[in-house]
Parts: C-alpha cells; sequence; structure tokens
C-alpha cells in the first residue's frame, strides 16, 4: 500500500513538471529575432509597440513578422526560420 501511495505521489509530480509552461512565448521570440534583423530606419518607421506585431505561420514552416509603419505606409514582413532562429527574408 505504501508503494502504491509512493507512486501515486511521483506520478503526480511528474505530472505537475510536464504541465508548467515556459515563460517565454515562443512568438516573442521570432518578433525579437525579425525586430533585430531591422535596419534602424526601418525601426524608427514602426508604428506602435514592435513587441505587439503580428505573427502568422508562413511557408515552409516558417513564420512571418509583420510590422506596421506609420503613416499607413505599408507594413514590412520579416519571415522567420523557427527552426534555426534566423531571419529568412524582409518583404517590403
Amino acid at each position: 500500500m505504501k508503494f502504491q501511495i509512493l507512486l501515486f505521489t511521483l506520478l503526480g509530480f511528474l505530472l505537475f513538471s510536464c504541465s508548467v509552461e515556459s515563460p517565454e512565448d515562443p512568438l516573442d521570440v521570432y518578433r525579437n529575432i525579425a525586430y533585430t534583423a531591422l535596419s534602424s530606419t526601418q525601426k524608427s518607421s514602426i508604428q506602435g509597440d514592435w513587441t505587439q506585431a503580428e505573427v502568422a505561420a508562413w511557408t515552409n514552416g516558417n513564420y512571418v513578422v509583420v510590422f506596421k509603419l506609420k503613416d499607413n505606409l505599408g507594413v514590412i514582413r520579416v519571415v522567420v526560420d523557427p527552426i534555426n532562429g534566423r531571419v529568412v527574408e524582409i518583404l517590403t
């Protein structure tokens, strides 16, 4: 009986530790990679807070981060490879 209680307690701890999420959101990581790749001119033309940029699925398993520009001048799209953690291309 003690063995069963110990086993259930151990399994409970394992289940809890596996369910705790990482505090870092992967979308924030993609936003940071994309923002870092921009030039200073591009960074200064972004409307609002860059940490709130839209992130969406793109082709080939990549993600696209969309930064809106000031004065309704359009957007800058940055394609990020989530596997390698690098920018694939910047679309203006």
